[in-house]
């Protein structure tokens, strides 16, 4: 089911779903390419994520090709490097379908714009690349690292970029490579 979450003007929603006031009206002279941000399609919610990344990726599996419409391009960052302004709605398949786990995936209330998923154990969140990717002034390129859950492919995608049947190990996944 869907859950609404409202953040008053001058707040902001936290990872942790409480809101701090945000103190701060002028803009951070600390905003650096590792710092991206940007907005849905209407611009009524704002991503932020401080940080280096864990990886930017694209996903093959078929939840995220029909959330997106297409195949996922993300990029994975800790949860708690996310913060998200505005009012925005979270979907859980899995927890709909009455299952543990699946992804928190969260778009703005307006416009339904997507925004982020978060892992259901709140470890990760897998911000879509084309809110904070890009040529903007808070954008940065979008470099994928790997390709995941390949298997589940809907066309062959000859980039020279790895293949895993899931993640990387390092990531928790089996790290099985796949070919290209």
């Amino acid at each position: 089911s869907f859950a609404t979450k409202l953040v008053p003007e001058g707040q902001i929603a936290t990872p942790s779903s409480s809101t701090t006031t945000n103190s701060s009206k002028s803009p951070s002279t600390s905003i650096r390419v590792s710092m991206p941000e940007g907005t849905c399609l209407c611009g009524a919610a704002k991503v932020i994520v401080t940080g280096e990344p864990i990886a930017h990726l694209v996903c093959h599996c078929g939840d995220c090709r029909r959330w997106t419409g297409s195949v996922n391009y993300g990029v994975l960052v800790k949860h708690e490097q996310v913060t998200i302004e505005g009012e925005y709605d979270t979907f859980n398949l899995r927890k709909t379908q009455g299952a543990e786990g699946g992804w928190d995936r969260k778009s703005c209330a307006k416009c339904h714009g997507h925004l982020t998923a978060t892992k259901a154990d709140g470890s990760v969140d897998d911000v879509c690349a084309s809110v904070i990717c890009g040529t903007g002034e808070k954008q940065v390129p979008f470099t994928p690292k790997f390709h995941a859950m390949y298997p589940s492919r809907i066309k062959d995608v000859k980039d020279g970029v790895p293949k895993y049947k899931n993640f990387p190990a390092d990531i928790g996944g089996s790290g099985e490579l796949v070919d290209e």
